[in-house]
């Protein structure tokens, strides 16, 4: 094994008791979608399936439900999507699987099958995305109740702009929900992802869906701020590491990889790691990124190839073949961070962990 995810257990249970604390009256459901934003849902799913602070799990689509089923008993919510033409995949659905609705012919689609299936109502209160408008909800909730076979699991709505420092947006979209939903309280009702449990505790509802932020990462500045002045404190749950191939010995005037975007301006000493963009380790860190090697921070040189990357070790850094290489976390001190690399690539930290090759192996330490 060359490369891989490392996920830290203890860190999984300090961030879920966190949340508790945070929301004691709400079920606390991960977001596991998009491979557990790159952490590896499979992995994630199994070692919480027997965690009572779980309630369930959420994931965006039909076949990442499926995916998961085979290793929970708990039940699942899909947030965004299903393809209705897909009736092999729908004959798999049962009671521990609810699909979102956002459209009557969907309802009725899924009248037609003749089974029992589980919805939540997706209303739309400000993203203009998927879900009825707020119009529509009394009428939809209506039609859907009338369906013999159909029966609602829940009813939400996803906030625009939770993770801001105004929080006047999403106020209003909370009012807007509440005001839909005021003669629905018979269903589970949650609109609260990471940024909106901390910065509106009102919003936290039957449900919280706690995503980017169950894995250590904060979706802003302002929502860790605000955690942190609520005394919350998160821990990261990955570490990306990988293992030196080979070292080669460089003279002043030499070129590095593709390109030879990088000459060397010194003899130095460059390690070659297998990890590319192929495996979610992004070109935009060409000549500008960093790993750790022994607790040091060293260079990356060159262009970053589709499976090899190469960095400079300092001359007397003592380095063998095999050597573990840290891409991102923790290493004697020294650390890594996401928010880091996502500044570096000029993008946010959702994106570089979920970029990350879901073939690479995850495994729970």
């Amino acid at each position: 094994m060359l490369t891989w995810i490392e996920i830290n257990k203890k860190n999984i249970l300090h961030n879920i008791r966190q949340f508790k604390n945070l929301a004691p009256k709400a079920e606390f459901w991960p977001v596991v979608k998009s491979n557990a934003y790159g952490h590896g849902s499979k992995e994630i799913v199994a070692f919480l399936k027997g965690n009572d602070d779980v309630s369930g799990f959420m994931v965006a689509n039909l076949e990442e439900a499926l995916e998961i089923k085979a290793l929970t008993n708990k039940p699942i919510i899909v947030l965004s999507y299903f393809d209705r033409e897909n009736t092999e995949l729908l004959e798999q659905v049962d009671s521990q699987i609810s699909l979102p609705i956002y459209d009557l012919d969907t309802v009725d689609y899924l009248q037609a099958l003749n089974k029992d299936i589980l919805v939540n109502v997706k209303i739309e209160t400000g993203t203009s995305r998927l879900g009825f408008r707020v119009d529509e909800a009394k009428k939809a909730i209506e039609h859907i109740e009338a369906k013999k076979n159909i029966n609602i699991f829940s009813i939400f709505t996803h906030y625009a702009e939770s993770e801001a420092e105004d929080q006047t947006f999403t106020k209003n979209q909370l009012a807007i929900f509440e005001k839909a939903t005021k003669d629905y309280k018979k269903y589970k009702l949650h609109s609260a992802c990471s940024a909106a449990s901390i910065a509106l505790p009102e919003s936290q509802g039957n449900i919280v869906r706690i995503g980017l932020a169950f894995y250590g990462l904060w979706p802003s500045e302002a929502t860790k701020r605000r955690a942190w002045m609520s005394k919350m404190c998160l821990q990261p749950l990955m570490s990306w590491k990988t293992k030196v191939v080979q070292i080669k010995q460089l003279k002043k005037g030499d070129s590095v990889g593709y390109n030879r975007s990088y000459k060397c301006t010194k003899d130095c000493k460059v390690v070659v790691l297998p990890i590319g963009y192929n495996e979610g380790y992004s070109r935009l860190l060409s000549n500008s990124g960093e790993v750790l090697i022994k607790g040091q921070r060293c260079s990356v040189r060159g262009n970053i190839c589709m499976n090899l990357t190469m960095a400079e070790i300092p001359n007397d850094l003592d380095v063998e073949v095999g050597e573990v290489v840290t891409l991102l976390g923790q290493d004697n001190g020294q650390n890594i961070s996401v928010e880091e690399v996502a500044k570096q690539c000029q993008t946010i930290n959702y994106e570089i962990v979920t970029r990350i090759n879901p073939n690479l192996i995850r495994k729970i330490v």
